[in-house]
């Protein structure tokens, strides 16, 4: 298949079914698309757990089973609501009722263009995060580099090959030795979806999925910004100018970890909270909006809780800029009942998935924190730096700026834009807190997203943008933009633009060296390896080393491997004992009889080498001097990795010494790791220099295929 018809199934994957059930509701076309990916994410999120409990595959078969069963539902609901509406039309007369500031711009003027040329504009920019995300990734061909690529592969992998995709059901990926291990795989059931298309191959799902996801972010960003901004179609095209220029949002989080999941959540809050604006301006189907609010709820939370409390906090501000603003006792009743019904259904998902986590997922959550970067009032500065160029950073700050100003003063645009002013504030403090501020309590506020500030900055977009477009459509009187008085206004917007959108240039380049580069985890000589291991491979497990990539083995081409993530703070817990003992000593294979025996036991039939790493403490101990080992026989080599056949050994080998070049004592244990891709020391204490290194396998930034540390 090619890139563009990947992109299209891709598009159609995530987008249709959610918004053919929000159509079935009875919401308008564009409120549909924006938050049709939150709805089809809970689609999969309800369809993968049933399944799990059932004891059924999760495939392309029962995702539509489920999509037909919530689109049916959301049809009873749409006809219950219009069918109601009919009857107190009779009783009472059809009424026509416009709420203060809404629909302004709704109104088509017969000299100007009609919304149809704005909703062009917002598509044609939405298809920019995917043309950046296709010239990076070349043509969706290139391997995500990141430490969580590795994880996001081989958890896709395994669903498509399974079927199992419970939240507790990817510990064979990750943690093979925890049977409590719990993750969020609303993403990769996803993923496997599509995975199980025709001919299609492990990289080109997961770079078809991000570029997807910046598409469904502007989208839901536009049609946010324009239904706050009373229909305006320039708030949304200035929203969604600045929604795909942004470079903390989607293309740092596409790159950077890559935290797909996360970025997939966040592409979706726009979509849910247009759901709130509709419960917040008492729009006619309050009910309809309201299950589709808690289904939209239910997909955040599912790709990842984090995503959920993000949304809760703009959710919070609509709804209480909604009582505030109602006009009497009966509209503030029903603003919080449109709340309180999205919550039954979001609780309960949530609750269910609370129940499957272990105490051990939220004690790490609470302890873990990364290094404060910056200072205070660096960070503060950063809230707004969300261009990737200086300029592009001045045109979207001042855009933002005129959007706060306009929220301030604007009687009528007060409530609605309360929810993207409030989300800017809590986001940003947070965002401070992360980078720059030390503390066990700051945890408490920051710990639900790892303490990460890049996480931060990826929730600001949202409100910046939609406060960009509401300072856009502030600069122009209403009417027709060529009017003599507009004329100001205009080129102050054309010029936002253009500084906004000018840093375009560098972000393909960017996102490139960031995620999509030739290595670490994954070079072209590695990959010829790990190709040629597909071809050879007739049965067994392969030994890897957890952080040079080569796990890759297994999302590729659904080889078998002994680590098929990077080890994190408690290796012995997440991988088990024999694991650990080949990490430390699978070189001593044929001369140690322990080692002997796990080999035998994990069926390992293969070891893989390569020379790249995303983390950890270097080379591990097992795998030094592997070429002098007799037992294990060269079969595929170049500068990148060397893959070794594993020679059958006697059960009844009596121990020996092992030959040369094999450290001859095995480390005691393993060195603390800090579970993130920045650590890079030597794991033995002797000095590596001393061990025989073939020059000709030197390549790599961190590691040659014998264990000494490269340049």
């Amino acid at each position: 298949m090619t890139a563009l018809l990947l992109l299209a199934a891709a598009t159609a994957l995530l987008v249709l079914p959610g918004a053919g059930i929000c159509l079935a509701a009875g919401t308008r076309w564009r409120d549909a698309v924006a938050a049709g990916p939150a709805l089809t994410l809970a689609v999969v999120a309800v369809g993968s757990a049933v399944t799990a409990a059932a004891d059924l595959r999760w495939g392309l078969v029962s995702a539509g089973v489920t999509a037909l069963a919530a689109l049916a539902c959301a049809a009873t609901v749409g006809i219950a609501g219009r069918v109601r509406a009919r009857s107190a039309d009779r009783v009472g007369g059809r009424v026509t009722r416009r709420l203060p500031g809404e629909g302004d711009d709704d109104e088509v003027s017969r000299r100007g263009p009609g919304p149809g040329v704005a909703d062009l504009v917002v598509v044609l920019l939405a298809a920019i995060p995917a043309v950046q995300v296709l010239v990076a990734t070349r043509g969706l061909t290139a391997i995500p580099q990141g430490w969580d690529a590795i994880f996001h592969g081989g958890a896709t992998r395994f669903i498509a090959e399974t079927g199992r995709a419970g939240v507790t059901d990817l510990g064979p990926v990750s943690q093979p030795a925890n049977p409590h291990f719990f993750y969020p795989d609303t993403y990769h059931a996803l993923a496997a979806l599509l995975l199980a298309l025709p001919g299609e191959l492990m990289p080109g799902v997961l770079d078809a999925l991000s570029a997807v996801t910046g598409v469904a972010f502007v989208l839901g960003a536009a049609v946010f910004a324009g239904r706050v901004c009373g229909g305006s179609r320039l708030a949304a095209v200035g929203a969604a100018m600045v929604a795909a220029s942004a470079w903390t949002f989607p293309y740092l989080a596409l790159g950077r970890g890559p935290v797909l999941p996360f970025a997939l959540g966040v592409a979706v809050i726009p979509g849910v909270v247009l759901l709130g604006e509709q419960l917040a301006a008492r729009r006619p189907g309050m009910v309809a909006h309201a299950l589709l609010l808690g289904a939209g709820m239910v997909g955040a939370w599912s790709v990842h809780p984090s995503v959920a409390l993000a949304a809760a906090i703009p959710l919070a501000a609509q709804a209480l800029a909604g009582v505030v603003a109602a006009p009497g006792l009966r509209p503030r009743l029903a603003v919080a009942g449109g709340f309180i019904l999205a919550a039954v259904p979001a609780g309960l998902y949530a609750g269910w998935s609370i129940s499957m986590t272990s105490a051990g997922t939220a004690e790490s959550l609470a302890g873990f924190s990364w290094p404060r970067e910056v200072s205070v009032p660096r960070a503060v500065a950063a809230v707004f730096d969300l261009g990737p160029t200086p300029v592009a950073s001045v045109g979207i700050t001042v855009a933002v700026l005129l959007g706060l100003v306009a929220a301030v003063v604007n009687p009528a645009r007060r409530r609605a834009l309360a929810a993207p002013v409030a989300a800017l504030v809590v986001y940003g403090a947070l965002y401070v807190l992360a980078a720059a501020v030390e503390g066990d309590w700051v945890r408490t506020f920051t710990g639900f997203w790892w303490d990460d500030f890049y996480r931060f900055s990826s929730l600001l977009v949202l409100p910046a943008a939609v406060l960009a477009g509401a300072g856009v459509r502030a600069l122009i009187p209403r009417g027709s933009a060529r009017r003599p008085e507009a004329r100001t206004g205009v080129a102050v917007a054309a010029l936002l633009g253009v500084l906004a959108a000018s840093g375009h240039a560098v972000l393909a380049r960017d996102l490139r060296v960031w995620g999509y580069d030739d290595g670490p985890a994954v070079n072209a000589q590695e990959r010829i390896v790990l190709d040629a291991l597909a071809e050879r491979h007739d049965g067994g497990v392969v030994l890897n080393d957890p952080f040079d990539g080569t796990a890759w083995a297994y999302a590729l081409h659904g080889v078998p491997v002994v680590f098929g993530a990077p080890l994190a703070d408690d290796p012995l817990a997440q991988v088990g004992g024999d694991r650990m003992v080949l990490y430390t000593s699978a070189n001593r294979y044929g001369f140690d009889p322990v080692v002997t025996r796990i080999v035998r036991d994990l069926d390992v039939r293969w070891v893989v080498v390569g020379t790249g790493a995303v983390g950890g403490p270097g080379r591990p101990g097992g795998f030094i001097g592997l070429r002098f080992n007799p037992h294990l026989r060269l079969v595929e080599e170049t500068s990148g990795a060397r893959l070794y056949e594993v020679l059958p050994v006697p059960a009844d080998h009596p121990p020996l010494l092992p030959p040369p070049g094999i450290p001859a004592v095995t480390p005691g244990e393993q060195p603390a790791n800090t579970d993130t891709p920045l650590v890079d020391l030597p794991l033995v204490d002797a000095p590596l220099d001393d061990l025989p290194v073939d020059d000709s396998a030197t390549a790599g930034p961190t590691a040659s295929l014998d264990g000494a540390i490269g340049s």
